[in-house]
This record gives C-alpha cells, sequence and structure tokens, in this order.
C-alpha cells in the first residue's frame, strides 16, 4: 500500500500534473503578446480597457485580469512579453533565494529549460537544484552564498548539446524507465498479459528495468531505447522549440532582463505556490495567497 491513513491530519495538495494538457508554444505566444501589451500599456498609466473588449471573457474575469495586469505593472514596472522575458530573483515563502524566469512559453518548453539550466548550475555549483515549472515559466532554488548569474548560466547553454546533456541526465531518473516500459509494451518485448494472466504494472516495471540494462549493453543506441529517449525528448517535452528559442535569446531576437525583488511579483505568485504545494495545506493555500497579495500592495503603497 502507498497510501496510509492519517486520520488526524490534514490533507495536502501534491504537485502533479497528470493528464493536464500543457499549453501548447503557438498558444502561448499568443498569450504573451496580448499581455504584454496590457503590461506595456498599465506601466505607461494608459487605459487597458480597449484590450480587455477584445477578450472572449465575462466581465468578471475581464475586471480580474485588469487588476492582475495593474498591479503587476505597479509593484514591478517591467515588460514582459514573446520578445522580451524576465529573470526574476526573490524569496519564496520558506525564505529560499530563487530565480524565477518569467518565460511564458508553454510547460513543454519550459521543462527542457528548466531542467538545462539545473544541471549546469548543479554542476558549477556542486549542489541540487530544486525546480518549480508551469505553462507560464519556472523556478530555480538557488544556494544562498552563491555567486552566479543568469547571463552567465545561459551563456554556458550557447556552448551546451542540450540533447545530449538531457540524454545523460534523464537515465538516471525514473521517467525514463516509465516510458521505457511503455515503448518496450508496445514493441511487445514487456507482456502485459500471458497466457491469460494478467501481468501487474508492478512485474512489467522490473521486467522493463531488467530489459532495460540489457539493452544497453548490447547498443547503447538499441531502437527503442531511442524511442523513448525520443517520446521524451519530442512528445512529452520540445527539445527542437527550445532550440529555437535558445538561438533566438543568443541572436538577440528574444531579451531578458534580470530584476531582484523584495517579494514575488503577482506573475510569481502561482509558481511559487506551486514550489510549495506539498507542504501548503489545501484550506491554507488561498490564505498564502491572500497575504502574498497584501505583502505586493503595502509595497505599491510605500
Amino acid at each position: 500500500c502507498y497510501v496510509e491513513e492519517k486520520k488526524e491530519e490534514y490533507p495536502t495538495i501534491p504537485a502533479w500534473f497528470s493528464e493536464l494538457l500543457p499549453l501548447s508554444y503557438d498558444l502561448a505566444t499568443e498569450i504573451s503578446k496580448i499581455r504584454g501589451m496590457m503590461l506595456k500599456k498599465a506601466i505607461k498609466g494608459e487605459n487597458i480597457e480597449k484590450i480587455l473588449h477584445l477578450l472572449p471573457a465575462d466581465e468578471r474575469s475581464k475586471k480580474s485580469i485588469k487588476e492582475y495586469i495593474e498591479l503587476q505593472s505597479k509593484y514591478l514596472k517591467k515588460t514582459i512579453t514573446d520578445k522580451k522575458f524576465l529573470i526574476e530573483e526573490t524569496r519564496d515563502l520558506r525564505k529560499r533565494r530563487i530565480w524565477v524566469f518569467h518565460f511564458l512559453l508553454g510547460r513543454r518548453i519550459n521543462d527542457v529549460l528548466s531542467r538545462v539550466f539545473a544541471i549546469i548550475i548543479g554542476r558549477k555549483l556542486k549542489t541540487d537544484i530544486l525546480v518549480t515549472i508551469n505553462d507560464n515559466g519556472f523556478t530555480l532554488t538557488i544556494p544562498e552564498n552563491a555567486t552566479i548569474s543568469p547571463d552567465e548560466i545561459i551563456k554556458e547553454v550557447y556552448s551546451t548539446d542540450i540533447k545530449k546533456l538531457l540524454k545523460e541526465n534523464l537515465r538516471k531518473t525514473e521517467l525514463v524507465k516509465r516510458r521505457f516500459r511503455h515503448t518496450a509494451s508496445r514493441s511487445f518485448l514487456v507482456l502485459r498479459n500471458y497466457k491469460g494472466h494478467k501481468i501487474s504494472v508492478r512485474k512489467q516495471q522490473v521486467n522493463a528495468q531488467t530489459l532495460l540494462r540489457v539493452c544497453e549493453e548490447i547498443d547503447k543506441e538499441f531502437p527503442i531505447i531511442k524511442e523513448t529517449y525520443r517520446e521524451i525528448l519530442e512528445d512529452l517535452m520540445d527539445i527542437e522549440g527550445t532550440k529555437e528559442i535558445l538561438q533566438k535569446i543568443k541572436d538577440k531576437k528574444i531579451t531578458y532582463d534580470f530584476t531582484r525583488t523584495k517579494y514575488p511579483s503577482p506573475f510569481a505568485h502561482n509558481l511559487i505556490l506551486l514550489g510549495d504545494a506539498d507542504i501548503i495545506l489545501m484550506k491554507d493555500r488561498r490564505q498564502r495567497l491572500i497575504e502574498l497579495h497584501k505583502k505586493i500592495i503595502k509595497e505599491i503603497g510605500k
């Protein structure tokens, strides 16, 4: 049994995407464009009602969007568009030093970027880097005394074969083991049924792990292994889209700013809460969000 009954304890919210579909890169870009337009106008003190009027949303949603954009613009006067990203250094709910990458690119690309950045930073600092991702960006937990800058990391990414780097590091994860089982099952090398008897998923996984080791001994480029990595890097993630984004940043077609904030900006709140999802009680999540909101209001009022 993987779940223990704890009647005296409150439930928490696991950080789990399950079958939640990621935001596509194309749609993320369009959202980023219109959000950027509103943010630019709000920073200048202009009315964003005309843009809101074009949105296919009810009045209540439009009001929420307006408040959200205006709060961000007043607290952090930095534009974030599809051509200009923002990296924000701040503190999370546990006062840890984090970098928030406001990269509205969809989860598939952010998954690649966050892993690559975390691997490179982890190697440089010889420590583990905690990562939180969603469609709107990702966060990296940075050690307190680390003297490192985003520019330094991004420049190193340019000279890195990110596909090779990911393959080397993914091999150590449960993701490869699980995806290999799926691939092996489709190839009929791991059976789901045998002579009328259903084979348990646990037994299938054990068989798949044994098969993976054998295949690697035969050939690292064994077809099923190649298909497993292809499925992860191209279906689950978007390695090619990530390469395009990095090339655009290198060519200055996409620029980015780096800023430090006392409290996470409104655009970062969802990521901050997601990073602490496993320890925040369900009934407290709304309260934490209200606390962050009040801190922002207080800072704006100073």
